[in-house]
């Protein structure tokens, strides 16, 4: 085989290989159906249907499958899986699949023009947005336009985070003063 078609084989298996979705270890428990938002710091856990992601420094006393950290001025958006980092450019998804639960990460731009992400779980079952940077109570109704399809919106307002149902005008504080973690639950399309 010659150098130019081992090079276009080594290009094309790079390619194959990002193109496909990272698969972690199923659990070994039964998974729950719904899933929950927890705050912690500036920061959030996840849950959805076996998955844990920790946003912004959110600690768990369990291993989170995925740690995730907004974009700022010098830096675009992070994931880690295990000892795998990962930057995520603008306009960049990452997918990934642990037992029949799908998650893929999309970073886009966000109205601070940092990129926010985009959580989409299943098979659009349920998005999560979150903006790297606050954003005025005022321009809360624009989110769901800007980010048609999100079903929630966790917001950074006075150093924690404020989630907001999109499509309900109010937004709903949780941190220390919300003990309990926002429940949802796959969305019909």
């Amino acid at each position: 085989m010659g150098k130019t078609a081992m090079a276009a084989l080594v290009w094309w298996v790079c390619l194959a290989a990002q193109a496909g979705p990272l698969r972690l270890p199923a659990g070994k428990g039964p998974v729950a159906q719904g899933g929950s938002v927890t705050a912690a710091a500036q920061g959030a856990l996840i849950r959805y249907r076996g998955w844990l992601l920790a946003v912004d420094g959110a600690v768990s006393e369990e291993r989170p499958d995925v740690l995730l950290t907004s974009a700022d001025a010098r830096h675009a958006p992070q994931l880690q899986i295990g000892s795998t980092q990962r930057t995520l450019p603008l306009w960049s998804a990452f997918e990934l699949v642990k037992g029949a639960a799908h998650l893929r990460i999309t970073a886009l731009p966000g109205p601070d023009e940092l990129p926010a992400l985009l959580l989409d779980f299943g098979d659009a079952d349920y998005r999560i947005v979150i903006p790297a940077a606050g954003i005025a109570r005022h321009a809360y109704p624009a989110l769901a336009q800007r980010f048609p399809g999100a079903d929630l919106a966790l917001l950074l307002q006075e150093r924690r985070r404020v989630m907001l149902p999109l499509g309900n005008g109010r937004a709903q504080v949780f941190g220390e003063e919300q003990a309990v973690p926002y429940r949802f639950s796959k969305v019909k399309r």
